[in-house]
């Protein structure tokens, strides 16, 4: 049965060492002939590109507003989330086709001739590499160059077209917020012309003017009881009313009335002196009469002038003249007459003055609580649109919420070297082909005791 196999074996065995070697000789060099061609008629490309890091700094700003509180406005860094990697978005948008067009408008070609450029992230930093290729170094360089300043062009204008739309946003709210702001003042200005109550401090002003005017009534009538003990004490002493010391104190402080009391008493002495030494009808002691007469008749008009008849006859004769002590306790009586009118008059003006004043306070009580509710929300309306105000201003500092800041580590350079071919991608190719082809001339070699093998098994 082998016997009918004998055309599977082979010839000597040195016939067969040189059929294989010729044959892995040719693989080689076909092998070798191909990987020469393929570096030497392969087409050069070029590689370019540069590197950016993003800082991903968060920032914060805040802005005091006198009595009114603060704005303040504060963006996260970019990399504090999970959910958002700023990395991500900006390899989206290198790219883009939005951006390709851009390039090869730049570099005045078309957009299927510009590629979009690789991006390569590096893992645990803010790195990204960025690299494009073309057939020459300086096609190279402008196309990288070309991405990065558009690149950067279009950040700025990202970030200028969401600066504009959040100020949009803003300025819409801002016009209800000083609708709101305007409606309050309306309101306050109309509670204020219809109550004539400008503000609470006008109205705490009221509450402590009434409790003034309060102590002010407490004083005046203490003044007044005072008073009041001091008439009874000198009217008891003197044994005459306060409107009759005013008398005498009119009588006292005339001259005229005191030069014909004193005349008038001189007189008098004298006629009784005379009256003594001579008859009745003695020249001399008539003529005295007659003067003492005069005198007391003059005494008389002159008193009834000063106090009216009824009022001067009332008034006892010995409180004509008075001596200095009495005189000074007749001042002191019509002092204290004069202070207790003074204070009954104030307390009674006063207390008149109090009861208008409780009656305003009482009043503008609930108008006050009112007020004071629509002030503060005037002040709540006021402390909201300044702080609209505020954190417009504030985010126009802060550019980089949306789209963080990027800085070039690396800025494109122009290559020295082609990438593609690659002698080492070339040298290792044709050293696995080599390999490869060797490994199957090898297995060529051993089919034959495989195949043997297989045929005693049958």
């Amino acid at each position: 049965m082998i016997s009918n196999w004998s055309f599977l074996r082979g010839g000597p065995v040195s016939g067969r060492y040189m059929r294989y070697a010729i044959v892995l000789c040719v693989g080689w060099l076909v092998i070798l002939a191909l990987s020469v061609a393929v570096f030497l008629l392969a087409p050069r490309s070029y590689q370019s590109g540069f590197t950016l890091i993003l800082p991903g700094a968060g920032s914060s700003t805040s802005v005091n507003l006198e009595s009114l509180g603060q704005a303040s406005s504060s963006a996260e860094s970019p990399f504090g989330g999970l959910s958002l990697s700023p990395t991500e978005n900006y390899k989206r948008l290198l790219q883009s086709y939005r951006l390709r067009g851009q390039v090869a408008e730049t570099v005045g070609a078309t957009i299927a001739g510009i590629p979009p450029p690789k991006v390569r992230l590096a893992n645990q930093t803010k790195l990204m590499f960025v690299s494009v290729r073309a057939a020459s170094p300086v096609e190279a360089y402008r196309l990288a160059d070309a991405w990065l300043s558009t690149f950067e062009q279009e950040l700025t204008l990202l970030r200028a077209e969401e600066q504009d739309l959040r100020e949009q946003a803003y300025r819409a709210t801002l016009a209800s917020f000083e609708a709101a702001v305007e409606e309050a003042q309306a309101r306050i200005i109309s509670f204020q012309s219809k109550y004539g109550l400008i503000s609470i401090e006008q109205f705490r002003e009221l509450v402590a003017q009434t409790e003034t005017i309060r102590l002010e009534v407490e004083r005046s009538s203490t003044d007044a009881q005072v008073a009041q003990s001091e008439i009874q004490r000198l009217s008891s002493l003197l044994n005459i009313s306060p409107e009759r010391a005013a008398d005498i104190m009119t009588l006292l402080s005339d001259g005229s009335f005191q030069a014909l009391h004193k005349a008038r008493a001189n007189a008098e002495t004298r006629r009784s002196e005379l009256a003594e030494i001579f008859g009745p009808n003695h020249p001399e002691l008539v003529s005295a009469g007659e003067e003492y007469a005069g005198l007391h008749t003059g005494l008389l008009e002159r008193g009834r002038a000063l106090l009216g008849y009824q009022t001067f006859g009332a008034v006892d004769q010995t409180y004509y003249a008075s001596s200095d002590e009495r005189a000074a306790l007749i001042a002191s009586l019509v002092e204290a007459a004069s202070r207790l009118s003074g204070a009954r008059q104030r307390t009674a003006r006063l207390q008149k003055q109090l009861r208008e004043t409780q009656d305003r306070v009482e009043d503008l009580a609930v108008p006050a609580t009112e007020l004071d509710a629509l002030l503060r929300d005037h002040q709540i309306a006021e402390t909201v649109f300044a702080s609209a105000l505020a954190r417009i201003d504030a985010n126009r500092t802060d550019i980089f919420a949306s789209y963080p800041l990027t800085q070039t580590v690396e800025t494109p350079a122009r290559p020295d070297a082609p990438v593609t071919p690659s002698k080492k991608f070339i040298a290792l190719g044709a050293f696995a082909g080599m390999f490869l082809y060797a490994i199957g001339l090898a297995l060529l070699w051993i089919r034959l005791p495989i195949i043997r093998a297989l045929l005693k098994t049958l």
